[in-house]
């Protein structure tokens, strides 16, 4: 049974989606799913897991997890939150088929808000007239049958990775190693029909490594002798220990690809400590790891989430684990890059995929080095790639974050050379080094304005500095020195310009929104600064009064919540952009009294302050016209303030004081 279609609408960050999952020659192409952090990845697959959960459930009452009081609960709770900013239903549909014709196809409908069947049919072309419910229930159904439920699950491998999967290291305590309860679906289907095999894996190594030892005894033999003093094999026919041996060598050619190089397992004497398993080259016998406990943690996952599938379709039928080209089912992995090195990502992976010709794999991932490898193993028509959250096919070089990632590689060199000339051009003032490209534009305009006025004489009387002056490498703005600075960026910076005496002092100031650049950066004992040595200092943003409740502050939060929300004028007379803030909004993005509506609700709540801005992926549309965007982008802002444009001509500066101050410090400070 496999996955022919899944159509999402208003699901989470995803508008709308249909996928034909692709097969050639009756068999299933690997699907590989791409995009940023929020746009749906794992969103669309959680309700491919939850309908794992379902049709299990139409035969396996143990499947799903009984309620406290009647019923069970749902793998995914129905919940409007999840619907799409500014609609009023969603709903989440999958096909099932089986290529043999032997099962009837199986309809997947995940419901949530107010929608008609009549209306799900015209939307979703070709999907279930098996479903119905009524227009504004939450709804969720799977059409299998106990019978056919029970032949996939029977047949197929059915089995989730998700993000949390973790192998606990030998040498870790284990009243630290937390594990979720996932054994609630533990008891073989031969014993009162209920399921063997978990859906969802995590932590499975002890499990592994029992069936393991059950493989290795299965391919070994009883040594006898005969009659004139000859070896014979004793209780087992030759024929079933080939057999059986082939089984031995398939699990043993996945940790040869995983190593690098050809190996077998050994057994460790039962009185030895540790696992009873090595690892041995087989061209020369002597062993490369001790025991299994031995290998790295990437190693370990990756072996136990492969041989997991076979194991698990041993299971089902022996011979599966002799040929694994005819196991089948669906394999859903999210993340599937999580702890492996580079070349376990690009070489290893796609080899192990490619194994298991029938398994219908369904994998998410950042990696742009695992789709190039898979480009490599199945060639461009092999697999499929879909970008979220349009779920548009695409090639592995128009992945974005390849696309980012070259850059960054191919960069790094200018990139170190342009900053290193930015920060050395000079050699007479002590230099400021700001986290963002609107970071010293604030700083500069406040300087502009306090240094004028007498109450703050004794400030700026005596100081020299300058900022470094930068603008983003797409920024439209003209100037020499264009770079990308982040929070990660400028502690590099700061940690690698201390190392070697610095001719003039360099001050690195950072925003207060990251909790390792404050940790890093910040002052230690109630310091309010910190001095690296070297002529090299580091700050973070001192705390006005009126953000005591509110510290993870940025450069923007310095204004009063007023300055920030001041509007400005459009080419359009009917709408007027602003910066917003995070608990002007409800946690569904909405502010209803406003009459707009953000699109990432995850920097929205009664609790938030992050500052909402037009050019970041954050947008602010309006309730009535999505199409329409009325928050203003933080650079626009900086550059207003610091060419005192109105409204912007007449801005209270009185909280960046503090800055300055702590800039007096450092520049009286003489212990370099």
């Amino acid at each position: 049974m496999y996955i022919r279609k899944i159509v999402s609408k208003n699901l989470g960050p995803i508008k709308e989606i249909q996928l034909s999952l692709p097969f050639e020659n009756g068999t299933p192409k690997p699907v590989v799913i791409v995009g940023e952090n929020g746009t749906g990845k794992s969103t669309l697959i959680s309700n491919v897991v939850d309908s794992f959960y379902e049709i299990a459930g139409a035969a396996y009452p143990d499947a799903r997890k009984h309620g406290e009081i009647e019923g069970y609960e749902f793998y995914k709770t129905i919940t409007p939150i999840e619907i799409h900013v500014g609609e009023k239903f969603l709903y989440s549909y999958i096909k099932y088929e089986s290529l043999s014709g032997e099962i009837p196809s199986i309809d997947y409908v995940f419901k949530s808000g107010r929608i008609s069947n009549e209306e799900f049919r015209q939307n979703c072309n070709d999907c279930s007239q098996q479903i119905s419910w009524t227009d504004d229930e939450n709804f969720k159904h799977a059409t299998a049958g106990k019978e056919d439920a029970e032949k996939i699950i029977s047949s197929d491998v059915i089995c989730y990775f998700g993000p949390d999967r973790y192998e606990k290291p030998s040498w870790l305590g284990d009243q630290y190693y937390e594990t979720t309860d996932y054994e609630h679906i533990a008891v073989k289907p031969r014993f009162a029909g209920k399921m063997e095999l978990p859906i969802l894996v995590n932590g499975m190594t002890s499990k592994t490594l029992q069936w393991l030892l059950d493989v290795i005894v299965d391919s070994r033999g009883d040594i006898g002798t005969d009659e004139q003093g000859g070896l014979i094999l004793e209780n087992v026919s030759p024929a079933d220990i080939m057999s059986l041996g082939v089984a031995r060598k398939n699990i043993e050619q996945i940790m040869s690809n995983i190593i690098g190089e050809e190996v077998y397992f050994g057994l460790n004497f039962r009185n030895a400590h540790g696992s009873r398993f090595n690892i041995k080259r087989r061209r020369d016998n002597s062993v490369i790891v001790h025991s299994l406990d031995s290998l790295s943690t990437g190693q370990s996952a990756l072996f136990n989430m492969f041989a997991t599938i076979v194991r698990y379709a041993d299971t089902i039928n022996i011979n599966n684990s002799i040929h694994l080209s005819e196991i089948s089912g669906v394999v859903v992995v999210d993340e599937i890059e999580l702890h492996l090195h580079s070349i376990l990502q690009r070489e290893v992976l796609p080899k192990l995929i490619a194994l298991f010709p029938k398994i219908q794999f369904i994998i998410t991932t950042h990696s742009p080095l695992f789709l190039l490898g898979m480009e490599e193993q199945f060639g461009t028509e092999g697999f499929e790639i879909y970008e979220m959250p349009q779920g548009l096919k695409i090639n592995a070089e128009r992945f974005s974050e390849f696309q980012k990632a070259y850059t960054y590689l191919t960069n790094t060199q200018q990139y170190e050379r342009d900053i290193y000339d930015a920060v050395s051009n000079k050699q007479d003032k002590m230099l400021i080094v700001t986290e963002g490209t609107t970071d010293w534009k604030h700083m500069k305009a406040a300087y502009n304005k306090l240094s004028r006025m007498p109450e703050y004489a004794d400030v700026f009387t005596d100081i020299e500095f300058e900022f470094l002056e930068y603008e983003p490498k797409n920024g439209s703005q003209s100037t020499k020195v264009r770079l990308e600075m982040g929070n990660g960026q400028l502690v590099s910076l700061c940690e690698n310009m201390a190392k070697i005496m610095q001719k003039r002092k360099m001050v690195f100031i950072a925003d207060r929104d990251h909790n390792e650049t404050n940790k890093k950066l910040g002052g230690k004992d109630g310091s309010e600064f910190k001095k690296w040595g070297n002529n090299v200092y580091s700050f973070i943003l001192p705390i006005p009064d009126f953000r005591t409740t509110t510290p993870e502050i940025c450069i923007e939060h310095l204004y009063s919540d007023e300055m920030i929300k001041t509007e400005i004028e459009t080419e359009n007379p009917n709408v007027k952009r602003r910066l917003y803030m995070g608990n002007e909004f409800d946690r569904r993005g909405y502010a209803a009294s406003l009459g707009v509506v953000c699109e990432k609700k995850a920097v929205c709540g009664p609790e938030k302050i992050n500052i909402i801005e037009g050019s970041t992926g954050e947008r602010v549309t309006l309730l009535d016209n999505e199409n329409i965007n009325v928050a203003l982008s933080k650079m626009t802002f900086a550059n207003m303030v610091l060419e005192e444009k109105p409204p912007f001509d007449k801005v209270d500066f009185k909280s960046f004081v503090a800055i300055f101050e702590v800039l007096k410090k450092i520049y009286l400070d003489n212990d370099i």
